[in-house]
């Protein structure tokens, strides 16, 4: 086996961990099913900080050191992140009209999302995506680090009970994925993109912060499924077209070192 192919199977061993950590932990916490509204304002999330830390240490371990921890080069290309930034403001005013950032839950829903930002990017855009670019070609290993972000949350099943929704939720997950992905591809930095995923899941549970946690009504899911499609689509499209070819996602094997981008590829 060579050290491309080692470095995959630690990487894959070392996800599924940190998963597996996370939902124990949770269903630890939970005691029995409740919705994730519910489990993310009223509890520290231990199982995401538990995956946090084991990622941090098995990444010291390893010494990978292509985690993406820089800041974006070109700094230019934090432009890119216009789209779900302004996602984040039209949700986030939505949020403050309705009142929905006003509540004793404020703080606990930015502990959690910020571990989560954290704790999920580090796994799957930092952990597996830089192990999977060494061995797979560009779209297999895209592909299959998106699909594996997504899937990972049918696994919210154990927690809500919900098969429907949760497979809704792995969904929405695979579209931003793709976005997520794209966006670390094209700064060659994990940072902003984990300050998006941990923004954007902060305004999406505060806007749901009043949500009663009693069962979904029948059909729910259905509706969920449109409203993801509209919702995170355009961010699905967004990303492809972000790592459309190979002048725009230049050096996307290794941003370990200041590889320098060709013009076209500083240009969105």
């Amino acid at each position: 086996m060579n050290a491309a192919n080692k470095r995959l199977g630690i990487a894959l061993l070392t996800v599924a961990v940190s998963v597996t950590l996370t939902m124990w932990i949770a269903t630890l916490q939970t005691q029995s099913t409740m919705s994730l509204q519910e489990m993310v304002t009223r509890h520290p999330a231990w199982g995401v900080a538990s995956a946090a830390l084991f990622l941090m240490l098995v990444t010291w371990i390893m010494g990978w050191r292509d985690m993406g921890f820089k800041r974006p080069e070109p700094m230019s290309s934090l432009g890119l992140l216009w789209l779900p930034a302004l996602y984040l403001v039209v949700l986030g005013t939505i949020g403050v009209l309705t009142g929905r950032f006003h509540t004793a839950a404020m703080l606990m829903v930015l502990l959690n999302t910020a571990m989560v930002g954290f704790s999920e990017e580090l796994a799957f855009r930092g952990v597996l995506w830089g192990a999977v670019r060494k061995t797979l070609p560009f779209w297999p290993g895209f592909l299959l680090v998106s699909l594996a972000f997504g899937s990972v949350h049918i696994l919210n099943t154990l927690i809500t009970g919900e098969f429907g929704a949760a497979g809704v939720q792995a969904l929405n997950a695979f579209m931003s994925g793709v976005a997520y992905l794209a966006i670390r591809i094209r700064t060659r930095s994990i940072i902003p993109i984990m300050v998006i995923h941990a923004a954007w899941d902060f305004v999406v549970f505060m806007i749901g912060s009043g949500a009663q946690g009693a069962a979904p009504e029948p059909g729910l899911w259905q509706q969920q499924l449109l409203g993801g499609l509209a919702l995170v689509g355009p961010l699905f499209i967004y990303g492809l077209w972000l790592v459309r070819n190979e002048r725009v996602r230049a050096g996307w094997r290794d941003d370990s070192f200041n590889a320098p981008f060709s013009s076209a590829g500083e240009k969105a």
